[in-house]
């Protein structure tokens, strides 16, 4: 398919994702596309810092906007990365303040307990933590295209330390609902908790029907 084609068949999937809701179908394709790109983000991740991880199935949900800026009061280290190419949109991961002092630790070669675990998040933990967003969020993006058999690519992630809740409701201003994936993470022995991931409605709906549609012409590059 060329690029006009395959532009033309994006925002065809992101209209129709504005006038319809997820089907069974639907649901199991977000579900694995999340499986397949996060598990190339841990496994990048595992690089840096020099261990094993494993991820459970992801649990894919719609969220209310509204019940999830009540339910996350909590501070949380979040990351944004918005699709410049082959997609429109962005995706959020939210990580644990304790889960990235654990992170920085490791990847300062340390036990995943050591001073860097002791210490308050500071720019050397947001540096950290950049960095293998960076390299988490690359090779993520790179699966999706892989999969989709086109292009994607995506900005230089945004890292930031705030109310879990109040970035849902500045980030999703237009939205009422968004998909919302969730997954259990071991790090070794150093962490065993959940993260989450946030699409756009549209988005996650065009990316499951392009990827629905490339699964039945034969196209999935994996």
């Amino acid at each position: 398919m060329d690029n006009a084609a395959t532009s033309a068949a994006t925002k065809a999937a992101i209209e129709k994702a504005d006038a319809s809701g997820f089907n069974d179908m639907e649901f199991s394709a977000i579900g694995e596309v999340a499986n397949i790109t996060l598990g190339n983000a841990m496994t990048a991740l595992s690089v840096l810092i020099h261990g094993d991880i494993d991820i459970s199935t992801p649990n894919v949900m719609i969220k209310k906007k509204g019940e999830a800026v009540e339910e996350h009061s909590e501070k949380s280290v979040i990351t944004r990365v918005d699709y410049v190419k082959g997609l429109d949109g962005f995706s959020v991961l939210f990580l644990k303040e304790d889960d990235v002092k654990v992170m920085t630790d490791l990847m300062m070669g340390s036990d995943g307990h050591g001073m860097f675990y002791q210490q308050d998040i500071s720019e050397l933990h947001m540096s950290a933590v950049s960095e293998s967003m960076n390299q988490m969020m690359g090779s993520a993006a790179t699966a999706m295209g892989m999969m989709l058999n086109k292009m994607v690519d995506i900005s230089t992630p945004n890292t930031q330390v705030m109310e879990a809740g109040a970035f849902i409701d500045d980030s999703f201003k237009n939205d009422d609902r968004f998909v919302q994936i969730t997954f259990d993470v071991k790090m070794g022995e150093h962490i065993q908790t959940q993260m989450m991931q946030l699409y756009p409605y549209r988005l996650a709906k065009a990316i499951a029907d392009l990827f629905l549609m490339k699964k039945q012409q034969g196209e999935l590059g994996y």
